[in-house]
């Protein structure tokens, strides 16, 4: 027996009174059972076939032995309902015995767990194989699980070929033979309906044609080169003992299949798979057909009218037309004859059988063409929505910064694991002077002044700095507006003194103005002519970058234009060298930026001042998508970015002030409440998930709930001086990427049968190369500068994989 992952092979043998059965299944499991075999199981059969026989006497695709000559009305319809209910209750009752109980229990057992399992019958007796094994209900406690039930001949001498399935038409061969009281038009416009997919050779028995013509015909059909795939007969046929059965092809005229043999074999090693007799008596001929190789085999166990016939076949063909195996389309055929046509062909549905090698595929009809192709990469229904809810997820805001966190704090992981850290710094860039709460209570501030920010206050943090000869001071508040007089002019003046004693250039952040969009700053504290400003609006976790056509002239982004600066002020100064100056009276950005543009500056100046946003990152602006915009990488450790001094210390002198003049001096909210535009829009951000693995590492308690809008812009800061531009691909593509690469999959997939083994080393292998991917795409992170999405791509590649991985669990 060939192992079966999914099904069983039930032998059933009678000896003397008794019945055997021996069920084996999996790795050489079996069960044994011995049970009696009632007298009245072979007497009601006899019954039924009498009382069938004489309903269907008429029109029938076989020959009727002992009808009689001398009739007594008797209502045959009746009688055969009678019969057929008494057949099975009998059967059905037979095989409840207890005796096989555990053989019942073991394959029910297995359907639970299966949504498809098939029993494989053989039987040693034709009394046996005539019963309606078909129509054992094993289980009646399961539902959604098919049972399958086929029936296997007890001897195979020729193993079975698997072909690969040729593109294009299935070949058929279907032979009409003799129509003595037949007729066969109904069947032949079932298979010239499907001329889309069949390509069919019909040879039929016509008035005055030569039966060895016929037989000619018959035999050069078969051994064609170019093979078949169906073999289709429709006509009388009978069984025989030792001849395989035998087909009438014309009146008179009979052919047996072990006269056909060697043509049969040549067809079915060229790639014959399934056949058909539509015809009486198929269970010898089912028997030799398999014992030589073919595959599939469907026959009528028992003599069948004709009009019972073309229904059966039309039924059929409309099955297999829509692409289901033959023994699905066999069983939906049974069914339809059961449920649809029960009053008016009675019994009909209990003589149809499917053989079969069970080392065999289930043949059905491959679809092929254009429209075949793109219809099987069109996503199916609940593909579809699982496909546009994930569309629909990558374009939300919320979920964009959600799985963006995710990512990258996996990313910081990963970095520590694999020991991808950058070499720190002796000191980071940016130094933060933190304005905390603790420093404006120590300085008795009032609260009415911590929001705007007492400039006076900033104003004594700038002279502090000064003593330090910081190259430059930048400032995370907005001085938008004027506050007190007072106030203002000393920050005024300090900063004046700054720029006259130590050249510091002084960068001011700003919002755009919703009008104009203007940089908005306060002319009685930053004059333009010896300072800068930059504005601070952008997308929360990215890169604010100039669009691919703009410059620093007409508005600039704050931490842009920090870190040009910085690069600047590092070369050494030559004539007419744009320098913060009190005697300036032309506007100092447009001055430095015009200088940048038109001299040739070092490689860092020159990189930094071509970086632009890509064309698409613009443009998705007006989306409100940010596709392409580089993001802010928090799987760097702080540490590499920036150094935190409170404000309070450094007005106490309790700092190391050894590398003040190298770092940029970014002055900010240090976290307390009233920080921030409004309280809607607070300076406090949510703690990045990779800020917070580098602090719960380190056991950094410095703020380890949120992370401040000043603390943002030192990462940006570091980003553009190293030129640390990490680029992602939208989510949106990738779904898109990994849809195909699932329909792909699944379209491959779809083509083969797989064992449940395989199928279980297929699923580990596609979870393998989804941890693959991430893996793959951490390392794209940090060597290539590229974030390929990880979560809702491998997520939509799996919506794709998911239905054909349970499609070959039923198989």
């Amino acid at each position: 027996m060939s192992k079966l992952d999914n099904g069983f092979y039930l032998q059933v043998q009678h000896v003397e009174t008794s019945c055997l059965f021996l069920l084996t299944w999996g790795s050489n499991q079996r069960i044994t059972a011995s049970i009696a075999y009632p007298d009245i199981i072979a007497s009601s059969f006899n019954k039924w076939r009498l009382a069938y026989e004489n309903f269907y006497r008429r029109k029938l695709r076989g020959k009727l032995v002992n009808a009689g000559c001398l009739e007594t009305p008797v209502d045959w319809q009746g009688e055969l309902v009678q019969t057929k209910a008494k057949l099975l209750y009998e059967f059905h009752q037979w095989l409840r015995s207890g005796e096989l109980y555990e053989i019942r229990s073991t394959i029910s057992n297995l359907a639970t767990t299966s949504r498809c399992i098939n029993v494989f019958i053989s039987c040693n007796t034709s009394q046996l194989t005539h019963l309606p094994w078909e129509a054992w209900e094993i289980s009646t406690e399961i539902t959604g699980t098919k049972i399958r039930i086929a029936r296997q001949p007890l001897n195979i001498h020729q193993s079975v070929t698997e072909f690969k399935h040729h593109s294009g038409k299935a070949r058929v061969l279907a032979i009409f033979g003799d129509n003595s009281g037949l007729n066969f038009d109904k069947e032949k416009q079932a298979i010239l309906s499907l001329k889309k997919q069949l390509e069919v050779q019909f040879i039929c028995y016509e008035s005055g044609k030569s039966t060895d013509v016929l037989k000619s015909e018959i035999t050069e059909a078969l051994n064609s080169k170019q093979g078949w795939d169906i073999l289709f007969f429709a006509g009388h046929s009978n069984e025989t003992t030792l001849t395989g059965g035998q087909i009438s092809i014309a009146p008179y005229t009979t052919l047996s299949l072990t006269e056909i043999e060697k043509p049969l074999t040549t067809a079915i090693k060229n790639g014959l798979r399934f056949a058909f007799f539509n015809s009486c008596d198929g269970l010898s001929i089912a028997n030799k057909l398999v014992d030589l190789g073919l595959s599939q085999v469907a026959i009528m166990r028992e003599p069948i009218h004709n009009q019972v016939a073309e229904e059966v076949f039309v039924q059929f063909l409309t099955n297999i037309a829509q692409y289901k195996d033959v023994h699905e389309s066999l069983l939906l055929t049974s069914e339809y004859l059961k449920v649809e046509k029960n009053l008016t062909y009675p019994s009909a549905y209990l003589v149809l059988s499917l053989f079969r090698n069970p080392g065999a595929n289930l043949f059905r009809l491959q679809p092929f063409g254009i429209r075949h192709i793109i219809k099987q990469w069109l996503p199916r229904r609940r593909e579809a929505l699982g496909l546009s809810t994930l569309l629909v997820l990558s374009l939300l805001p919320p979920v964009q910064e959600a799985v963006l966190n995710w990512q990258v704090g996996l990313q910081a992981i990963y970095r520590d694991v694999t020991k991808q850290i950058p070499p720190a710094p002796e000191k980071p860039p940016v130094l933060i002077v933190q304005v905390d709460e603790k420093s404006l209570n120590q300085a008795n501030i009032q609260s009415s002044k911590f929001s705007p920010i007492d400039r006076s206050y900033i104003a004594y943090l700038v002279d502090k700095l000064s003593i330090y000869n910081p190259k430059i001071i930048s400032f995370d508040y907005l001085f938008d507006r004027a506050t007190n007089d007072k106030d203002d002019k000393m920050l005024a003046n300090s900063i004046e003194n700054a720029i006259a004693n130590n050249g510091t250039w002084f960068i001011f952040g700003t919002v755009l103005d919703d009008n104009n969009q203007k940089e908005v700053v306060y002319n009685k504290i930053a004059n333009l002519n010896q300072s800068l400003k930059g504005y601070v609006d952008g997308y929360p976790g990215h890169l604010e970058l100039l669009d691919q056509n703009s410059d620093c002239i007409q508005d600039c982004p704050f931490t842009y234009l920090i870190a040009l600066t910085k690069l600047f002020s590092q070369e050494k100064p030559i004539f007419d060298t744009p320098q913060p100056k009190l005697s300036n009276n032309r506007d100092l950005r447009t001055k430095l930026v015009t200088y940048i543009n038109s001299q040739q500056a070092n490689l860092s100046i020159t990189q930094l001042n071509k970086l632009r946003l890509h064309p698409l990152a613009t443009a998705s602006g007006y989306l409100r998508q940010t596709w392409l915009y580089p993001i802010v990488d928090y799987s760097i450790p702080r540490s590499q970015v920036y150094q935190v001094v409170s404000a309070s210390n450094l007005l106490n002198n309790n700092i190391d002030n050894r590398h003040f003049q190298s770092q940029i001096v970014l002055i900010g909210a240090g976290g307390y409440d009233e920080a921030g535009l409004s309280k809607t829009h607070s300076d406090k951000f949510p703690l990045p998930m990779g800020v917070a693995y580098w602090r719960l590492k380190s056991l950094d308690e410095y703020y380890i709930k949120d992370l401040t809008g000043v603390e943002i812009n030192a990462y940006m800061i570091q980003h553009l001086l190293k030129q640390h531009i990490i680029v992602p691909i939208p989510d949106m593509w990738m779904i898109g990427v990994a849809a195909l690469l699932g329909k792909a999959l699944q379209i491959i997939l779809n083509k083969h049968q797989y064992k449940k083994r395989s199928n279980i080393f297929l699923l580990t292998s596609l979870a393998s190369a989804t941890g693959a991917y991430m893996l793959i795409s951490m390392q794209m992170y940090i060597s290539a500068s590229i974030m390929a999405p990880i979560f809702l791509p491998s997520t939509a590649f799996w919506i794709c994989i998911l239905p054909s991985l349970r499609k070959q669990d039923d198989a």
